[in-house]
C-alpha cells in the first residue's frame, strides 16, 4: 500500500467514525462493566469438547448443539465442525464496534456492543430454543472472549443450558495444528495408475469395513488431485473445502473417528498423493508419512480402468457434464497441444467417451505417471472392490499383530 493509499484509508476511516459517532453518542449509552453483562460464567474445557467432537465424528449426535456466535464472514472463513452460525453481532455491527474500539473509546465500544446485542435478545433466544429443542448448548467465538461469554450468560439467565467453549476457535485451531503439523502418523497409501480405483476402494472400505481406519485425503479436499479433480466430487454433490483450514479441519475430524481410547492413532489406509491436492497443501504430518513410501500397490487392466472412469465422469450424462470435462481438458493444452485438445473435445461432443478416455490414459496419464520408487508392501488386483478390500483387510490385521 502506498503512502497515498494509506492517507486515503485514514481519511475514509475518520469520516466513517465521525458518521458512526453521530448515531451512537446521542444514545447516551450507560457505562457497563464486563462482569455485569456476563454474570453467569460456565466453561467447557477444550479436552471435554474434543471428546464430544469425537462422538460427533462417529455419527453420535448426542444432546449438544454447537453454536458459533461470531459474524457471518468469520464463520464463512473458518468454523468448528458441526457448528451452526447464529451471530450475536453481524458483519456490519462487528465492524462498527471494532472501529469505535480501535479509533475512539474502548468503553464506548463495549457499551455499544451490549446495546446491539440487547436489541436482538428475544429473537436470538427464539432461534436458539428452536435449534436446541431443550438440549444443552455449546457456544464459541474466536478465543472464548466477550461475545461467547455474554451470550452464555444471557442464555442461562433465560433458562437455556449453555456453556462457553474455553479458548474458542483459536484453541481448536491449535489442536488441529498439533495433530497435522507435529504428530507422527503411520499411513499405508494405495498407489497405482489413474483409473485403478484408489478412491473408490477407500470408500468401499469405509462403507463395508468400518474397523479399518481410512484417511481419505481427496474427500477431505473435495478434489481428486488432477485436472479433472473437482468434477468427481461436484457430480457426487459433495461440498468442496473452501480453504486450507477447511481442508485441515476435515482431515482432523477424519482422524478423530479412529483415535484409540488411549489417545494413540492407528495406521491409516489412504491414497498416494504429491504434496498438493488441487490448491491445498498436504500438512507436514501427512507429507512425512507419505515420504516413507510404505505403499500398497493396486493393479487394474486398462479396460477396467476406462470403464471405471467412464462411469465416474460420464455416468450421469448430459451436456453440463461434458462441458465440465472439456473445461478440464483445456487445461492440458500447453502439455499436449491445441490439436490434441480439440480432438479430445470433439470425441466428447460425439459421445465417444471411451475413445477420449483411452487416448487420455495411454497418451498422457500413463506416460506421466511416476511409480513409487520403493516396492509395495504387497500388490492387490482391484477389478472387484469387494475382493480387493477383503485382501487388504486380511493383510492389515495380520500386519498389526
Amino acid at each position: 500500500m502506498t503512502h497515498s493509499d494509506t492517507d486515503n484509508h485514514e481519511h475514509d476511516q475518520k469520516e466513517e467514525l465521525e458518521a458512526l459517532l453521530k448515531q451512537v453518542l446521542p444514545l447516551n449509552l450507560p457505562h457497563v462493566h464486563f462482569k455485569d453483562i456476563a454474570a453467569i460464567e460456565r466453561v467447557m474445557p477444550q479436552e471435554n469438547f474434543t471428546e464430544i467432537l469425537t462422538d460427533l465424528a462417529h455419527g453420535k449426535k448426542g444432546p449438544y448443539t454447537l453454536i458459533d456466535v461470531r459474524s457471518e464472514a468469520e464463520f464463512e472463513r473458518e468454523r468448528l465442525p458441526f457448528a451452526v452460525n447464529i451471530p450475536i453481532l453481524t458483519n456490519e455491527e462487528r465492524h462498527n464496534v471494532g472501529l469505535i474500539y480501535k479509533r475512539h473509546d474502548k468503553d464506548l465500544a463495549l457499551s455499544y456492543a451490549w446495546h446491539l446485542a440487547r436489541q436482538k435478545e428475544e429473537a436470538y433466544l427464539e432461534k436458539v430454543r428452536e435449534l436446541a429443542q431443550g438440549g444443552p448448548v455449546i457456544l464459541y467465538c474466536w478465543r472464548g472472549g466477550g461475545r461467547s461469554r455474554y451470550t452464555t450468560s444471557m442464555l442461562n439467565q433465560n433458562g437455556i443450558d449453555a456453556v462457553r467453549l474455553n479458548g474458542g476457535q483459536k484453541a481448536f485451531r491449535k489442536e488441529v495444528h498439533t495433530m497435522l503439523y507435529e504428530t507422527t502418523l503411520t499411513l499405508y497409501p494405495f498407489s497405482g495408475q489413474t483409473g485403478c480405483g484408489k478412491s473408490e476402494l477407500l470408500e468401499y472400505i469405509q462403507a463395508h469395513h468400518p474397523d479399518l481406519p481410512v484417511l481419505h485425503l481427496e474427500a477431505a479436499a473435495g478434489h481428486a488431485a488432477s485436472v479433472f479433480g473437482e468434477i468427481r466430487f461436484n457430480l457426487m454433490g459433495e461440498s468442496l473445502a473452501k480453504s486450507q483450514r477447511d481442508f485441515e479441519t476435515n482431515l482432523y475430524v477424519n482422524i478423530l473417528q479412529h483415535r484409540n481410547p488411549d489417545g494413540s492413532l492407528p495406521p491409516f489406509l489412504t491414497e498416494m498423493e504429491s504434496s498438493k491436492i488441487g490448491r491445498f497443501n498436504l500438512p507436514p504430518s501427512v507429507c512425512k508419512a507419505l515420504e516413507k513410501e510404505t505403499h500398497i500397490g493396486l493393479t487394474c487392466p486398462l479396460e477396467t480402468r476406462l470403464a471405471r472412469l467412464e462411469k465416474e465422469y460420464f455416468g450421469k450424462g448430459g451436456k453440463e457434464v461434458e462441458e465440465m470435462v472439456k473445461d478440464a481438458v483445456r487445461f492440458l493444452t500447453r502439455r499436449v497441444g491445441k490439436e490434441t485438445v480439440e480432438r479430445w473435445c470433439a470425441a466428447i461432443d460425439a459421445g465417444d467417451y471411451r475413445g477420449f478416455l483411452n487416448e487420455v490414459m495411454v497418451d498422457y496419464y500413463d506416460k506421466v505417471y511416476k511409480a513409487v520408487d520403493a516396492p509395495p508392501l504387497f500388490t492387490v488386483p482391484n477389478v472387484d472392490p469387494a475382493e480387493a478390500a477383503a485382501a487388504i483387510a486380511a493383510w492389515y490385521h495380520s500386519a498389526k499383530k
